[in-house]
Formats: structure tokens, C-alpha cells, sequence
């Protein structure tokens, strides 16, 4: 089960006109609760589309780990049958027959899942992408990508490790809220440092210590694009701030980044 992150995030509502009365604070309230309401139902369509695609690759990792199980059994198998000398050789040559044929299917099926892989990291933030074990792992990726045709059978036990240990260490990173230090440049080209707070896999906001420039980040198809809202400078410093602990607990009313 996920983590629960008690941070509400609400929408930003437009302001009342000078001229209208000011509403009451029970008023208030209601407006708030249910714009609270209609927030966390959009980020509950957000974590079921996660949800579903989370799947996918579960399944993708279950069915790798089942593969490598298979292939260590049958390579186990094989060795006990090379070391009965007093086994018919028409036994063996079957044996080895059908290892090399398993074998040969599973790397047929491997390039194709690690290409598939592959086209989903770029909906991994930098901070995830930057961390000591992904790195590795995505040159490792990168290297088996780049094998030739002739090549695809090497490695083969090193390779489904190394997809198994992406999808887990993506798994990991989107059960969490995380906060980190970054540069982010404005519309002029000025260089800002931020903090970041990242909701797992699925958007972020950015506000640099003065609260005057801020963003808000969503994974596309070319990567995570960050757009600027400097309005909402504030209430990101307060949400930041409020998750660090550094504040108490509060409502704090952000707009709800679209997809």
C-alpha cells in the first residue's frame, strides 16, 4: 500500500470583486470543502491512470522474474545432466536442445520489452533519473539497446535484472512525496535555484526562497515540461515549507496541474 502524504492541495479560486459582500466564514468553508472535494477527486482519476499503467508493468516485472526463475532452474537442470556420465547422449542433446530453444524465445521477447522500457523513462523526473542506481542502470539499458542482431543472446540473466530493477526503483519513487533542490531558468533566461516537491511520478511545483518565481512541472511524451506561475509563489513556499515540517499543518490552495 502507498504511503498516505497528509498534504491537501486544493484549486486556487478566482477573487471576490470589491463591490460583492464578504462572504461569511460558514460560507467560506463550504466553497473551500467543496473545492477540496472536486481536488482530490481529480487526483483520484490521476492515481487510477498510475494505477493502470503500474499494472502493465508489474506484470511485465512478474513475468521477468518468472523467466529468470524458469531459465535458472533449467540451466540448473542441465548441469546435473552433464555431470550424470552415465546418461544417454541422445538424452542430453535433447536436454540441450530445449534449453537453447527457451532460451532463444525468451531473447527474442527480451529486445521488445526493453525497448518498451526504455520509451517509459521519459516520464521519470530528473531526481529519479540522477539517482545512483538508476544511472547505472539506464547505461546498462542503453548498452543492450546497442547491442547487434548477432549479439542479443549475451547477458541475458544480467539484462532481465537490470529491467527488473528499473520498474522497481520507478515503484519506489511514485509511492512518495519528494523534495529537492534544483535550477530552473524564466521565460528571460535568469537561472533560479528551487526546491521542488515532486508527488511521485505524476506533477510538481517548484518556488525559489523568495516565493517570487515558481512552476509547475507535468510528464509529457518529451519529458517533464515545467511552466511558469509565479502567482502561486507563495502558497508553494507554504505547501513546501508545511511538508518539511517547518509549519503547521494547513489547507493550502494550489491549482491542479492538468495533464
Amino acid at each position: 500500500m502507498r504511503p498516505f502524504i497528509p498534504i491537501f492541495i486544493v484549486a486556487t479560486s478566482l477573487a471576490t470583486s470589491a463591490q460583492e459582500a464578504k462572504p461569511t466564514p460558514t460560507e467560506e468553508l463550504r466553497v473551500s470543502v467543496r473545492e477540496w472535494v472536486e481536488t482530490m477527486r481529480k487526483i483520484q482519476v490521476e492515481e487510477n491512470d498510475w494505477t493502470r499503467d503500474q499494472e502493465v508493468l508489474r506484470n511485465y516485472k512478474e513475468g521477468l522474474e518468472k523467466e529468470i526463475a524458469d531459465l535458472k532452474e533449467q540451466i540448473a537442470a542441465a548441469k546435473v545432466r552433464k555431470e550424470g556420465g552415465d546418461q544417454a547422449t541422445i538424452e542430453k542433446t535433447t536436454a540441450r536442445d530445449k534449453l537453447a530453444a527457451a532460451k532463444q524465445e525468451l531473447v527474442g521477447r527480451l529486445h521488445g520489452i526493453e525497448e518498451y522500457v526504455f520509451q517509459k523513462t521519459r516520464f521519470f523526473p530528473d531526481p529519479l533519473l540522477k539517482d545512483a542506481k538508476m544511472v547505472q542502470s539506464m547505461e546498462d539499458l542503453q548498452r543492450a539497446l546497442k547491442l547487434p542482431a548477432d549479439k542479443q543472446g549475451e547477458d541475458v540473466s544480467k539484462r532481465l535484472l537490470n529491467i527488473s530493477n528499473v520498474l522497481s526503483e520507478a515503484e519506489k519513487y511514485q509511492q512518495t512525496v519528494h523534495v529537492v533542490d534544483e535550477l530552473r531558468t524564466d521565460a528571460s533566461g535568469g537561472e533560479f535555484k528551487v526546491q521542488t516537491i515532486y508527488f511521485g511520478l505524476a506533477f510538481a511545483y517548484s518556488v525559489n526562497e523568495q516565493g517570487t518565481f515558481a512552476l509547475t512541472g507535468r510528464p509529457t511524451e518529451k519529458g517533464w515540461v515545467f511552466t511558469e506561475k509565479k502567482e502561486i509563489g507563495p502558497d508553494i513556499k507554504k505547501l513546501i515549507e508545511t511538508s518539511a515540517g517547518k509549519q503547521d499543518p494547513a489547507f493550502v490552495k494550489l491549482p491542479l496541474i492538468q495533464p
